[in-house]
């Protein structure tokens, strides 16, 4: 693959982790048989995938879900600095017990 198509894609999307998602789900697409935007008979899926994002052969509207600012995604509460509990119970601040044999830790 041409690295320097990446740097094409990024004109179109310029988030690396959008166009990796966007990549990915165009080369999904045509695993699964959609017809190539291109003609570009030697490529492989996502080289194919990328060329076609470089290209311009999507419409805004099919980009829209991977363009920055399209959408609020959902955003996690901002964790708590005073709380040291972890999942289950456990704390931060728990040690193994020294007595245990190393066979039993799992």
């Amino acid at each position: 693959m041409d690295p320097h198509v990446v740097f094409d894609c990024q004109d179109v999307v310029p988030n690396r982790f959008a166009l990796t998602v966007a990549a990915a789900a165009r080369a999904r697409a045509l695993i699964r048989g959609a017809q190539p935007r291109l003609d570009l008979p030697d490529a492989g899926t996502t080289s194919l995938a990328l060329h076609e994002i470089a290209a311009g052969a999507f419409r805004q509207d099919e980009l829209k879900p991977f363009l920055s600012g399209s959408a609020s995604p959902a955003r996690l509460p901002a964790p708590n600095p005073k709380s040291t509990e972890l999942r289950g119970g456990a704390s931060t601040t728990a040690a193994a017990d020294p007595s245990a044999s190393p066979e039993a830790v799992h």
